[in-house]
Order: C-alpha cells, then sequence, then structure tokens
C-alpha cells in the first residue's frame, strides 16, 4: 500500500529533463525488470546490456531500434555503474533523465551541498533549486530538455541515500519562491565574499529581488578567499578566439581591472600586449575562459605581476565562489548555525519575495 501511495504521488508530480551526456555512443547498462519503449513498442530488457548508439538509432546487445527509444524501470537504472532513477531517453546522441521534481531535488542537494549542514540551510536549498528548476522547465518546454547536470544549470547525481537531505526535500514540498503569484528566477551561488551582485550585471536583467545587497554571513568561510596563478601564456591559449589574433605572438605584459560593479566585482579586464597592444575583455567571458572552478569569482582584491624572462607570472586574489547572483549557499549556511530558518534566508537573499504554492498543472 505503501509503495503504490508513493507511486501515485510521483505519478503527480512534474517531470524534470536532464540531460545527463551529450554525443554519447556506448554504455553498459543494468537495470531490475526494465523495459525499452519505441513508440508504441515495449519489450523486456535483460538484467545486463552493452548498447552502442548513432545519430538515428539505438543497438541493445543485437536489437536495433530507430531513435528516439526510452528505458524505464521502477528500480534505480545503472548506466556505466552510476544510478538513476525515472526514465531514460536516448536520441541522436543525447541522453536525458526524466525525473520526479522531489526525487530530482534531492540529488541535486546531494551534490550542491553538504549533507551534515544545519538542516534550515538544506531547506532553503531546496526552496531554491525546486524554484530554479520549475522556470527552467517552463522556459523550456519545446527543447529536447530542461537542464544539464552539472553547473551550468545546477548540478545533479541521483543520490537518495541522505536521511537529512530527504528531510529537507520533503519537509518544504511544493513550496516556490513567488512573486505576484509567479515564480522567481532562483540564481544562487556558492559564496558572495560579503556582498552579492545584480543580476543584471551578470544576466542582463534587472530583477527587483536581485540586486546587490551586503552579505555578512558569507565573510567568513573555509573557502572565501582564493588564489590563482597563471603565464601569460597560459591566458593567452585560454582565450584564443576571443583576443584579436594578431596578439598571439605579442606578449602579455600586464592585466588591468578596467571596470567595476557596484559590488566591487569586475566588469572588464584590460590585457596589455608588447609596447602598445590593448584589449578590453568582459570579465564574465575571462572567467569562464579561464575555468571558473579555478577562477573563483569576479571579486578580485588584486592582481599581482611577476617579470620572467620570457613570459609574466599572473597572481590574481579574490574572495567568494560563482557569480555572486541570489542566495549564497555559505551564507545561508552560517546563517542558520546562527539560529535563522530557511524562510529568514530566502527573505534575506530574495528581497520582497514570499513563499507559496504554484499550479504546476
Amino acid at each position: 500500500m505503501l509503495t503504490e501511495t508513493r507511486e501515485k504521488i510521483r505519478e503527480q508530480q512534474l517531470i524534470v529533463r536532464v540531460a545527463i551526456e551529450r554525443g554519447i555512443r556506448e554504455f553498459d547498462l543494468e537495470i531490475q525488470e526494465g523495459f525499452i519503449v519505441q513508440g508504441v513498442q515495449k519489450e523486456s530488457l535483460p538484467t545486463r546490456s552493452r548498447i552502442l548508439v548513432t545519430d538515428t538509432s539505438v543497438r541493445v546487445n543485437d536489437s536495433f531500434y530507430s531513435t528516439p527509444v526510452i528505458i524505464t524501470s521502477a528500480a534505480p537504472i545503472l548506466l556505466n555503474g552510476n544510478p538513476y532513477y525515472g526514465r531514460l531517453r536516448m536520441e541522436g546522441g543525447l541522453l536525458v533523465n526524466e525525473i520526479p521534481l522531489e526525487e530530482y531535488l534531492e540529488g541535486v542537494l546531494s551534490s550542491e551541498v553538504y549533507e551534515n549542514w544545519p538542516i534550515e540551510a538544506l531547506k532553503a536549498q531546496a526552496v531554491v533549486s525546486r524554484t530554479y528548476v520549475l522556470v527552467k522547465t517552463l522556459q523550456n518546454r519545446e527543447e529536447p530538455y530542461d537542464v544539464e547536470s552539472t553547473e551550468v544549470h545546477q548540478k545533479f547525481v541521483y543520490n537518495v541515500n541522505s536521511q537529512h537531505i530527504h528531510a529537507a526535500v520533503e519537509h518544504t514540498r511544493s513550496l516556490f519562491i513567488l512573486l505576484n503569484g509567479k515564480p522567481i528566477e532562483a540564481f544562487f551561488h556558492s559564496s558572495s565574499g560579503g556582498i552579492t551582485e545584480s543580476c543584471g550585471e551578470i544576466f542582463q536583467q534587472d530583477l527587483p529581488y536581485l540586486r546587490s545587497i551586503p552579505d555578512p554571513y558569507s565573510r567568513e568561510h573555509e573557502n572565501v578567499f582564493w588564489t590563482l596563478t597563471k603565464s601569460g601564456e597560459e591566458i593567452k591559449r585560454a582565450l584564443k578566439g576571443i583576443v584579436d589574433e594578431k596578439y598571439e605572438s605579442w606578449r602579455l605584459n600586464n592585466i588591468e581591472l578596467n571596470d567595476k560593479t557596484s559590488s566591487g566585482r569586475v566588469k572588464e579586464f584590460s590585457l596589455l600586449f608588447g609596447e602598445q597592444g590593448r584589449q578590453i575583455v568582459r570579465a564574465h567571458t575571462f572567467r569562464l575562459a579561464l575555468d571558473p572552478k579555478i577562477f573563483r569569482s569576479l571579486l578580485i582584491l588584486e592582481i599581482q605581476t611577476e617579470k620572467m624572462e620570457d613570459d609574466t607570472l599572473f597572481t590574481f586574489s579574490g574572495l567568494g565562489y560563482g557569480h555572486g547572483v541570489g542566495m549564497s549557499q555559505w551564507g545561508a549556511m552560517n546563517m542558520a548555525l546562527e539560529g535563522f530558518t530557511f524562510e529568514n534566508i530566502l527573505t534575506f537573499y530574495y528581497r520582497g519575495t514570499e513563499l507559496g504554492h504554484y499550479r504546476v498543472f
């Protein structure tokens, strides 16, 4: 009876389409009581299968199917040892996991935050991630998927083994952040470094609930300060196709902070080549090119240079991690440690909004 009730709850949920892999060509499948569906045709799958994918077909062991095909099971599906729940759709080398919203959120929280964080911080993340993905599903109805499984949107790895995370999702079930009855753009990041960024500076849309605010809760944590050292040649290689070709053979001598936003984040870098060469590069583009996992934020404190015989070393130092818009995950954690509720946390980071239910169907 409990299993039947759980299945009915799943059927009533929004289904999130998560892009797991692009250009996938082969993988190992392990499945219990699984099926492959092609149109109206439905066939049982063996427990273990080798799957080969082309742009127009899927081969399962010795059987061929034209795409799209769907693999489904009531139990988790293992692909190359990684578990997925729900349905897997394959078409043209694109692998999409179709999963009920609340179980998707458990996978997001297990990937985005630490399960031993205070429960109120986890609840805040659950509501933020639920709101974020709802907006993406509404925006991408005509697309082959809603979100990617990486930090491009929000990280997702299927994992439902944490009771702490499960409780955070369950206690906030069906709650969204709303403005005038509609779900907001619930951007979030790892750490603001002490001040959040205005949405318009990063995402080119000025939203009243996502303007820069002082964030004292993100000033002290283990990852707040960072440094990165890169040579001029490494930077030029990363910016290939962005920097003018004429500078490829020129030495990068200096990098200046050309302009800043109201939060103090860099808007533009000025790159100085040789004796007279200069090019302005948008800071967000610069950070993405150098890898945002190591070039952690644009809240830059300073850039130190060290002249070598044939190159220049640049050491960037800064605060925070991520674009800085919306909720700071480390800030939420510190607020929860100080006794704030998840409602307090969301009100702090998304000014003028409210929590409520939103009719999806």
